[in-house]
């Protein structure tokens, strides 16, 4: 999964700092629960993903486990900065069939912006 992190004060790429990604169900048997990934479960508060890795400009990037995935399920992918300095950032994804679609739409202090990831 990738987010491009940017300060919502300037709109420059945030390139430093940690960045962490939240993954919640949003269908299925977890719905409303948050994926942890320090022991694979699921939590009714917002738990922690994985910490993402700085690539290039704005984008980050996070593999978050195959246990996290069930088909046919949506879930909502956040990124946050941990400064709170960063443009809020989320997505929808569907995991069809073991192969994840991602919708992205970024409207704040932006134009709108709609990516499709095979």
């Amino acid at each position: 999964m990738h987010a491009d992190i940017v300060a919502k004060a300037s709109g420059d790429a945030i390139v430093a700092g940690t960045v962490t990604a939240y993954l919640k169900a949003l269908t299925g048997a977890n719905a409303g629960k948050y994926f942890r990934a320090s022991d694979s479960s699921w939590q009714a508060s917002q738990s922690s993903a994985g910490e993402m890795t700085y690539k290039e400009e704005a984008s980050w990037e996070v593999s978050i486990a195959s246990a996290a995935w069930t088909a046919g399920v949506r879930y909502k992918f956040q990124a946050a900065e941990s400064g709170t300095l960063h443009i809020p950032y989320s997505d929808e994804v569907i995991d069809a069939n073991s192969s994840a679609v991602s919708i992205k739409a970024v409207t704040d202090k932006l134009d709108t912006m709609i990516e499709v990831v095979p």
